[in-house]
């Protein structure tokens, strides 16, 4: 137990122990609609206490982070069907670990995020093969696009929880930036409502994390399209549709699932660059 390592990070870069917690505890559930290995290894070398996290966020904040992995999951899937030699670019990675899920055996995976964090994903995730490449660069510097290079083979940007935390300026000063750049890239993001940011932020802040604020929301995504003439909002999708919860989720769950969905509280948005 000495030897758990611990956790130096600015205070939103700290939120990444969220999605973390929620995919350990997932992985350890009877029924469970994500099983994650890798996270639950990582987990182990940490000084955090993943239960406590996860009761402090609740069941229905808990589910959220899961079903984001899971849909985020079946987005890469779908894109390596059409794109088996494509780049997989996950912006703001922290300790995701879409690749050990997804892996094809072929895709270029780079994970960005900002230096303190990177380090702690260098350790506990270190690189493994030639295919995987880690950029310690803020989303917000578009040099990036250079470092992964040649995109003629299909590239998809995966951005779980990150731009919520940025005012809308600098959300939409990114999505200009990168789209002319992009053009024929998918982008997936989950998007929150203004209703839905007084929910999540209460659930962040139950977690422990009372100085990570969210700030950027969107009802409609179509807005985005006015960003850019290179925008198109391809898919918008109900964040807890089709999902599986017959046997894992009991009705005090269900109903917060419901109420989100029916008000469009929160989304998982498809873009393409064109």
């Amino acid at each position: 137990m000495n030897n758990l390592k611990e956790l130096n990070l600015g205070n939103v870069q700290k939120t990444l122990l969220l999605p973390l917690a929620a995919r350990v505890f997932e992985s350890k559930q009877k029924n469970s609609i994500l099983h994650d290995p890798k996270s639950v290894e990582i987990a182990n070398q940490l000084k955090f206490d993943y239960l406590k996290i996860c009761r402090e966020m609740t069941d229905v904040g808990v589910a959220a982070l899961v079903v984001r992995a899971v849909k985020f999951d079946e987005h890469i899937r779908r894109f390596q069907q059409q794109h088996p030699y494509g780049k997989i670019i996950t912006l703001g990675a922290g300790l995701d670990t879409s690749y050990y899920r997804c892996d094809n055996g072929l895709n270029q995976w780079y994970d960005l995020d900002l230096e303190d964090s990177l380090e702690l994903r260098k350790e506990l995730l270190p690189i493994e093969n030639d295919r995987i490449h880690y950029l310690a660069k803020s989303l917000f510097d578009p040099s990036w696009i250079d470092d992964i290079g040649d995109i003629s083979n299909g590239t998809l940007i995966q951005v779980p929880g990150v731009l919520p935390y940025f005012p809308k300026k600098d959300v939409k000063s990114f999505f200009q930036s990168v789209a002319p750049r992009l053009k024929g890239a998918e982008l997936v993001v989950d998007v929150v409502s203004a209703f839905g940011i007084l929910f999540v932020q209460r659930k962040i802040h139950q977690s422990g994390m009372k100085d990570a604020h969210l700030q950027w929301s969107i009802f409609d995504a179509k807005e985005m399209e006015t960003w850019s003439e290179h925008i198109k909002v391809a898919e918008t999708e109900l964040y807890f549709k089709g999902i599986h919860t017959s046997g894992r989720y009991h009705l005090f769950t269900k109903i917060p699932m419901m109420v989100n969905d029916i008000f469009g509280i929160s989304q998982i948005v498809k873009i393409k660059f064109v």
